[in-house]
């Protein structure tokens, strides 16, 4: 199923304001897309404002949707999947919505430290308007993102139509703070597959992103016991068990003696070397 293909049905196109919120940092120049696009399209930075004014150029952009099939909602629908973007509605304009959305860029965790959110990532988004605190939605009435994994649409709404008060700073609960975890590790997992696909694609591609989620998170579970924490020193050990194509590493001693025993390099170091030779075993293998 595609995401584009599977946008809930009953959403308030008709009734309220639709808006996207879109990552800007995750995509380069995206107002200069939007323009380009859409001359006349209507946006607003949310870093446009104290401490994020450096940030602008990199900011959260809220985008009116006059309708679903305008150029800018395609333009969303089509890079859905890689979860960069917020559906929103809302009986407001797009003051107010900002005003709302600019108090949630920073929030305090449960200890009381300060964090700044991406609220335009999906899984970051899901996470707080699927803990069930009213407040966050103030002027919202709709929120709605998409999962790649599952390859469907969560929809997420106030219970009733009470407005609660939005503290500033906000204080995450403990419950929200694992579940922006979880958000994290999620998003690490998916620039993993994106990798493996990118590189290996004859071992890794041909099936769904949900059937490839056990070997991501064995991936990903096996690296940090190897003491790799970087996205980089993850990709190097993904590496490492695409060359060897499934042969254990106990059949190759160099390869497993640089990931399992500790030395005056790195894990980064000694994970880069091994995937180097599992790289030249790999062209070895290949060669008639």
């Amino acid at each position: 199923m595609k995401l584009s293909t599977s946008l809930p049905t009953d959403l308030p196109w008709n009734e309220q304001q639709a808006f996207v919120l879109l990552d800007g940092a995750t995509q380069i120049n995206l107002p200069e897309r939007l323009k380009q696009l859409s001359p006349g399209v209507s946006t607003v930075a949310l870093y446009d404002c104290p401490p994020f004014t450096e940030l602008r150029d990199i900011s959260p952009l809220l985008v009116m949707i006059e309708h679903p099939d305008s150029p800018v909602f395609r333009f969303y629908l089509e890079r859905a999947h890689e979860e960069w973007g917020v559906l929103l509605f809302s009986s407001e304009p797009a003051h107010g919505v900002t005003q709302h959305l600019r108090k949630l860029l920073t929030v305090e965790m449960s200890e009381g430290l300060p964090v700044i959110l991406r609220l335009a990532d999906a899984a970051v988004a899901r996470a707080l308007f699927g803990s069930g605190d009213q407040r966050l939605f103030g002027p919202l009435s709709c929120v709605v993102t998409a999962d790649s994994v599952g390859a469907n649409w969560h929809r997420h709404q106030p219970r009733s139509s009470e407005r609660p008060d939005l503290p500033t700073p906000y204080r995450l609960s403990p419950e929200q703070n694992s579940a922006l975890d979880h958000a994290d590790r999620r998003r690490v997992l998916l620039e993993l597959d994106t990798h493996l696909l990118a590189y290996f694609p004859e071992r890794y591609g041909g099936e769904a992103v949900i059937l490839r989620w056990p070997m991501l998170e064995q991936l990903f579970q096996k690296a940090h016991a190897l003491g790799l924490s970087s996205q980089s020193e993850l990709f190097y050990y993904a590496n490492v068990m695409a060359w060897l194509d499934g042969s254990p590493l106990d059949q190759h001693p160099q390869i497993d003696r640089l990931l399992h025993t500790p030395s005056l390099q790195s894990p980064g170091e000694r994970v880069a070397l091994a995937a180097d030779l599992a790289h030249q075993l790999a062209i070895q293998r290949s060669r008639p």
